[in-house]
């Protein structure tokens, strides 16, 4: 009998024109405009999971569908449940983009589109590692796989669903296959995603905008009324100035503290990738510590006055700020929404309105990365790569973590195959050819290596 390997060399090619596909679907799912197109996408993804071998359904949500695939391998092997995520992000800004954001262009060893690290190489190896073991009597263990339309857009309804059935979606353990590489060659296993406290700061003068000339200087100026409330987060330093921010996080063993510093980080590919910006943070730390066990409050977007072509000598009546806070366990974003609350009414001037909204809070996530995941997915992916996965954590925030660990199942891992810079959310979105098909022969690999574990 042919094995999943030898059938992922002769499906190849299918599998890619299955990608080409599903790119060019334009599942945006923050633009309702485009909320057909989703739909699309769920109902193409559901059949493509059926051709595949597997039983499959497309779930109705108040907000855009599921679409749930099974297979049964019996009620004495494990089960994995495999997440991902159907929907992308807006192409914008369509000028920077080198190909038709929605047409799957080859550029050298890459895939160039908008979906095609974040997240729907994904959505197409997890299907494809699922067939080729269906077809080659290699899928002992009883997989299903949860994609969602939702991701981009904050998971609305995708934790109720969990909640609601979690009894059939029991499992011994969880895949979120829904980030990155540690870098080129070299895979990683994530243990742990920092959370988020997301807020809208408002200040307001009057009803409306003032001639600067016959207004400025006697009244106060918003703008500058939020530049020095911005400017009150953090110190000389770098570190966040907001009292009470650092009570709660959890120092990392120096152990771990060690073992990252081993790993060869490259600092000057991390630069590149952030276009050339200068590294800083906070003092006393390294770029992956800043980035995997250190908090961090960022300004995401300014608004205020006139900002057109040319000038417009105009007093702003308001200015506005979106900010957000990444943080790590055991921070509490309820609790650090209330802080910055505090904090900035602090800095409010008499007579200036000044308003605090917060709009998103989820919890960091960590587990212990040992146990039979950790161990079965280590042998994996060492027998595709030939190395083993660095076991690290990750910078952004996958809030369905904690909700996995929470109502399924404590034995959750992060398996990322798109590469470090890889342009998610931004113009020539990239993934290397390769990856999809090293990504399908790891979780081909995985299932013998769970059901070896043994439930």
């Amino acid at each position: 009998m042919a094995t999943p390997d030898a059938y992922i060399d002769t499906h190849l090619q299918s599998f890619l024109e299955d990608f080409a596909h599903l790119i060019a679907i334009p599942s945006i799912s923050t633009d309702p405009d485009h909320a057909g197109d989703v739909r699309a996408a769920a109902d193409w993804v559901a059949e493509r999971m059926r051709r595949a071998g597997l039983d499959a359904s497309v779930v109705d949500t108040d907000g855009h569908p599921l679409v749930l695939g099974r297979h049964d391998a019996g009620a004495d092997a494990p089960t994995l449940l495999v997440y991902a995520h159907y929907d992308v992000q807006p192409a914008d800004p369509l000028g920077e983009w080198r190909s038709p954001p929605f047409e799957l262009t080859r550029d050298g060893g890459n895939f160039v589109a908008r979906g095609a690290a974040d997240d729907k190489a994904q959505v197409i190896l997890q299907i494809s590692a699922a067939e080729a073991a269906l077809r080659t009597g290699g899928l002992p263990v009883n997989l299903i796989l949860l994609f969602e339309g939702e991701e981009e857009v904050g998971s609305t309804h995708l934790t109720p669903y969990v909640a609601a059935h979690a009894a059939e979606l029991a499992t011994d353990h969880v895949v979120i296959g829904d980030s990155m590489m540690f870098a080129p060659d070299r895979p990683s296993l994530i243990f742990g995603t920092r959370g988020m406290a997301y807020i809208e700061i408002d200040v307001r003068t009057g009803s409306h905008d003032l001639h600067s000339g016959q207004y400025g200087g006697a009244v106060p100026n918003p703008a500058h009324v939020l530049s020095r409330i911005i400017t009150s987060f953090h110190d000389a330093d770098g570190r966040v100035a907001v009292e009470g921010f650092y009570d709660d996080v959890r120092d990392v063993s120096p152990a771990l503290r060690k073992a990252w510093a081993e790993l060869g980080y490259d600092e000057e590919a991390f630069r590149r990738s952030a276009g050339g910006a200068p590294l800083r943070g906070e003092p006393g730390f390294s770029t992956p510590e800043r980035l995997w066990i250190r908090p961090c409050l960022d300004v995401n977007g300014l608004i205020s006055g006139y900002t057109g072509p040319g000038k417009k000598t105009v007093l702003p009546a308001r200015a506005g700020a979106k900010v957000s806070c990444r943080l790590v366990p055991d921070q509490d974003p309820e609790r650090i929404t209330e802080l910055l609350k505090d904090h900035v009414a602090r800095r409010a001037p008499a007579g200036v309105e000044v308003t605090v909204t917060g709009f998103q809070e989820n919890r960091p996530w960590y587990a212990e990365p040992e146990g039979p995941l950790f161990r079965a997915a280590a042998v994996a992916y060492e027998g595709v790569y030939g190395v083993q996965p660095v076991r690290v954590c990750h910078g952004g925030t996958l809030p369905i973590a904690v909700d996995f660990s929470e109502l399924l199942t404590p034995s959750v891992a992060v398996m990322g195959f798109a590469l470090p810079g890889a342009n998610m959310h931004a113009p020539n979105e990239w993934i290397p050819v390769s990856q999809l098909e090293r990504g399908m022969r790891v979780m081909a690999r995985l299932y013998g290596e769970l059901a070896a574990e043994g439930r």
